[in-house]
């Protein structure tokens, strides 16, 4: 008898809380839809608040809808039956996606969600259970809808003790919880009414350092705004920035806009919420300011920039070296078959297109990845130094007649026949680009920044706009070539010139070295002594025995010789690049004339504090025209006599290395190339933007006017 009842003793002790446990009617389903009421808690203090949630889990392409459900739709409705005294509180909603049928946009899940909705029971609760019922009403579509209900209920038992969570649902809600919209994590923000939109501003917590690259708002309330127009966003003066179209079509004056902005990463940083709650007083706004609030420059101005200034960048110092060959080639091609002279200017026109493609595709899927690149940021890796010094110095001992290649490198200077012929104009198009990227023509640093802020298809028309400019004059030199007619016939002359742009590959090789040393120090410079030297010993060898006057054995051997130096020492040069680390930041004061304070975020924001001018210069060793104003017009006695007249400021913002920093700061006044030059009077709040191009002049005019 004691065994027996040891053993029913036992069982009641262990099913005791299976029987006073949260007891739900399970899962139901709809057509397409599952969905359950759970509770947060195993049971219920009298007066303690407790959490409850109705769970949905919709079947894969089919979706339910938010509270405002857009431009079709219905929100999900909640209708409790509780027991006397108790008081259910609001749906908190999860942030929304955006669903797009027919150009018809809707607010919705597709995902499993918690609508969680707070219960409090009263204080004098004597129960020793209670049972909370719930009728819920949806919609759940895919191409169609249907109409979709259920009643479920949960019975929670009732004790005077501090409530436990479920461990079975305690993930669940935690997840609903990361849905919900922050409020009050420093995020501010403000908006502007229009008469066609609404602009907000998003100011980012003090110390922010992260870069929010896309973001969506959700408009809680129906009919004020546009739900499938496009929200440009983008950073301006530590800010962010986006607009609103308004719906017209109602008579809405509301004076508050409130909804949800989602981004594609966390507010705080990678591992937190995605999205915020905005709720904000609607400012009027001085309709004569509309237009510069927009701070963008517009599509079609931003084209007709990049044209131009693709072909200014056939001006640029850094590029002529490509481009004299170039023309060196169409003088040899003008008497030949003149299709053939125009298929080599096609592809060399081609090869600057795709170039530009390329460039701009690794840019916006790096930005699309949370990158912060800029222009020319291939030229702040050693790896990509190394590799087209290498290419040059090749092409400058090939021009000197060190060795030959076949129908000679890269096609400049080629006989228009054979596709091999082609693929070097295509090639010597596309390297052409490549050098070209230091060198930002004037109309070109505003055209790329605004860009950049573009959607992925428009920010790719503007850069093959720029390649369009650049390409230009050769297209249209090789459908033409009698406009060569003014040009010595070949001759002589020729070999001349040819050598002498040979030089010109070693000054451009010298300045890339001058970049190296900048960007990774004596180690980088060192490397690339070793690895020219390597290359060098394989030309002077395929030269010298690999020419086909020699015998076979002796220009085989020769070949396989120089192969293994030229590509086994730049194989060696470019593994080598990747260890090389960043060096310290040399001093930021010119050699004689201004001495530059090094710029910071901070520094900025306490002279402008401090009612002090500011003038800002953006620059880097690889960018030619930087260093061509630094020349010219910083180095100027009369310039550095106006910077201490006027009492100015000057910093420097050397992106000659990749700086985060600078990245945002750039992005933030809507650029991504240099050079950049910004001025802030003592009591200015709007910055002055000056030209790529400077003189003396222009830069002191500029101080005065602070």
């Amino acid at each position: 008898m004691h065994t027996i009842r040891y053993i029913f003793l036992t069982l009641f002790v262990f099913s005791a809380p299976l029987l006073g446990a949260a007891q739900s009617t399970g899962p139901v389903r709809s057509e397409h839809v599952e969905v359950e009421l759970v509770s947060e808690v195993e049971l219920v203090q009298p007066g303690t608040p407790f959490w409850v949630g109705f769970r949905m889990t919709a079947d894969p392409e089919w979706h339910t809808y938010w509270k405002n459900p857009a431009e079709s739709g219905l929100e999900t409705t909640l209708t409790w039956d509780l027991p006397d005294n108790f008081e259910a509180g609001e749906i908190q909603w999860p942030y929304p996606e955006r669903f797009v049928l027919e150009s018809i946009v809707s607010f919705g899940f597709e995902r499993e969600i918690l609508l969680m909705v707070e219960i409090t029971p009263p204080a004098d609760l004597e129960a020793e259970e209670i049972t909370l019922g719930l009728r819920a009403d949806w919609l759940e579509c895919k191409t169609i809808c249907l109409p979709g209900s259920a009643e479920v209920s949960l019975v929670l038992p009732v004790q005077d003790a501090e409530p436990v969570a479920d461990p079975n649902h305690a993930e669940l809600f935690q997840r609903a919880r990361n849905e919900w919209p922050q409020v009050d994590v420093g995020w501010t923000f403000a908006a502007t009414e229009h008469e066609d939109r609404v602009q907000v501003r998003a100011i980012p917590p003090e110390g922010w350092q992260g870069m929010i690259r896309s973001a969506h708002f959700y408009a809680s309330d129906p009919e004020i705004v546009l739900y499938g127009s496009e929200q440009k966003w983008h950073y301006k003066d530590g800010e962010y920035h986006f607009d609103l179209e308004r719906n017209t079509m109602f008579n809405h004056e509301p004076d508050r806009l409130r909804g949800v902005l989602v981004a594609e990463r966390g507010w705080l940083g990678p591992q937190s919420g995605r999205a915020l709650k905005v709720d904000v007083e609607l400012s009027p706004a001085d309709a004569a300011l509309a237009s510069e609030e927009r701070g963008d420059i517009g599509f079609g101005l931003a084209l007709m920039f990049a044209f131009i200034g693709g072909m200014i960048l056939n001006l640029m110092p850094c590029v002529f070296p490509v481009i004299s060959m170039k023309v060196m080639g169409f003088v040899q091609q003008a008497e030949q078959d003149r299709s053939q002279v125009f298929k080599h200017g096609a592809m060399f026109g081609f090869g600057i297109l795709a170039s530009f493609w390329v460039l701009a595709g690794v840019l916006i899927a790096l930005r699309a990845g949370g990158e912060q690149l800029g222009w020319g940021f291939h030229l702040q890796s050693p790896f990509f130094l190394i590799a087209i010094s290498v290419l040059f110095f090749l092409l400058a001992l090939n021009l000197f007649g060190v060795f030959e290649v076949g129908t000679s490198w890269m096609g400049l200077g080629q006989q228009a026949a054979g596709s091999s012929g082609l693929s070097g104009s295509f090639f010597s198009g596309a390297v052409a680009t490549l050098i070209a990227t230091p060198c930002t023509a004037p109309f070109m640093g505003a055209a790329l920044g605004y860009a950049l802020t573009l959607s992925a298809l428009e920010s790719m028309t503007i850069f093959t706009m720029l390649g369009i400019g650049m390409a230009v004059p050769y297209v249209l030199l090789a459908a033409f070539p009698q406009w060569l007619s003014r040009i010595p016939r070949p001759g002589p002359w020729m070999e001349t010139f040819k050598q002498t742009v040979g030089w010109v590959f070693v000054l451009v090789v010298v300045y890339m070295m001058k970049v190296l040393d900048a960007v990774a120090g004596g180690p980088g410079v060192m490397l690339f002594v070793y690895v020219g030297t390597l290359v060098g010993i394989g030309a002077w060898i395929l030269g010298r025995w690999g020419a086909i006057s020699r015998k076979e054995r002796v220009r085989y051997t020769a070949r396989t010789v120089a192969t293994f130096l030229i590509v086994g020492g730049t194989w060696f040069g470019m593994s080598e690049a990747r260890h090389l680390g960043p060096v310290t930041a040399t001093a930021a004061a010119s050699e004689r004339g201004i001495q530059w304070e090094e710029f910071s975020p901070e520094r900025l924001a306490e002279l402008r504090a401090a009612g002090k001018p500011v003038f800002i210069n953006f620059t880097a060793a690889w960018c030619t025209l930087c260093q061509v104003n630094d020349r010219i017009a910083f180095r100027s006695a009369r310039v550095a006599q106006a910077f201490e007249e006027h009492g100015v400021v000057p910093l420097r913002a050397d992106w000659t290395q990749r700086d985060d920093m600078i990245e945002r700061v750039l992005a933030g006044y809507g650029r991504s190339s240099i050079p950049f030059y910004v001025a802030y009077g003592a009591h200015d709040e709007e910055p002055t933007f000056l030209p790529e191009v400077l003189r003396p002049g222009i830069v002191i005019d500029a101080l005065e006017n602070l």
